[in-house]
């Protein structure tokens, strides 16, 4: 008779807004639960681990395994936020993957699942109500969902998860406590699995939760619909390599300022499209430097490319994008700007 398993779906959200620190911790994070697991002996008898990443589409990156044979996957940003495409995954490997019941044999316990995200959907709202009915009708597992920060859909959480958590923001000590928690909970989880009330084993550990992860009870946060935050993928005019800038919302503003530039590996086009509307020059306010070559000023080329621009103006600078030659010269009018997906 083989061994009933304790299934854990860690489901990460990979968009563009968890670029720089976010992403990182989150790596270290899920490092941090896989040592913490595999160092207690009830998990490591018990406990297989999935992972699964989502941007402009859900992957997933770790099938599920026992523990020592588990590789922290490594991380990567891409635009968009596919959170129907997890869930259609997510239940397409427990489909797969997860032990029935027979009459010869008890299946694995009921798996628990984590999801950590940081925004809105920008998959198909009928999409992402389809995919929830599919993971909650009948409900196919123990799912939690962490929110962090001030852009996430806490309604439309609570409707495909058991619980909800709000982290306010990802920074790495707190993202740290976050997955030890994470970490313990599933260790509870694999102690009851080997008890009496192994049935009835997944629930997250509430004593244990630490004070920076609240608990979100429905009708507690309501999102207007208004993104916190807008990103902008640009090109260095002179060394043509990518980069992404970060622009905030100000509620009494009403405007958003940049707070943030990121280099970029390489300028990510998934092939995916996604219905973000342009936003209007006259929306963002500040410039960061060119995380390249240092200038201070940006513009928009004729064919919607973004770049940036020298600070003696006007220039003849050759689109990074189109590469044809413009004439860059300041605006005093407004003007359309493409957004990423964010």
């Amino acid at each position: 008779m083989s061994q009933r398993r304790l299934p854990v779906y860690l489901i990460l959200d990979c968009s563009e807004s968890m670029i720089g620190e976010s992403i990182a911790s989150v790596q270290k994070g899920v490092d941090l639960l896989l040592r913490q697991l595999r160092s207690d002996p009830h998990a490591l008898e018990t406990a297989y681990v999935s992972v699964i990443t989502f941007h402009a589409t859900a992957q997933q990156v770790v099938p599920l395994s026992e523990l020592t044979e588990v590789q922290a996957p490594r991380l990567e940003v891409r635009p968009g936020t596919s959170l129907g495409a997890a869930f259609k995954l997510l239940r397409d490997c427990i489909h797969r993957e997860v032990r029935k019941t027979t009459t010869a044999q008890k299946g694995d316990y009921r798996p628990i699942v984590f999801l950590l995200t940081d925004g809105q959907p920008t998959d198909d709202w009928a999409a992402v109500k389809k995919a929830i009915g599919q993971v909650t009708n009948p409900r196919i597992a123990n799912m939690y969902a962490i929110g962090c920060g001030d852009d996430v859909d806490f309604t439309m959480l609570h409707e495909a998860c058991d619980a909800v958590f709000r982290l306010d923001e990802m920074t790495p000590e707190k993202l740290k406590k976050l997955f030890i928690w994470l970490s313990a909970s599933v260790q509870s989880a694999s102690v009851a699995a080997g008890g009496s009330g192994g049935d009835k084993a997944g629930g997250v550990d509430l004593t244990k939760k630490p004070a920076e992860v609240e608990q979100v009870t429905p009708g507690m946060y309501h999102h207007d619909g208004t993104p916190r935050q807008v990103f902008l993928k640009s090109y260095c005019s002179q060394k043509r390599r990518p980069f992404l800038i970060r622009y905030r919302y100000l509620d009494d503003e009403e405007y958003y300022v940049a707070t943030a530039v990121y280099p970029l590996e390489s300028f990510v086009d998934s092939g995916v499209k996604f219905e973000v509307p342009p936003i209007n020059s006259s929306m963002l306010m500040g410039v960061p430097p060119c995380p390249y070559c240092g200038n201070e000023s940006g513009g928009v080329c004729g064919c919607g490319g973004i770049m940036c621009a020298p600070s003696q103006l006007p220039a003849t600078v050759r689109c990074p994008h189109c590469l044809q030659s413009v004439e860059m010269a300041e605006s005093d009018g407004d003007f359309t700007i493409n957004q990423s997906a964010g």
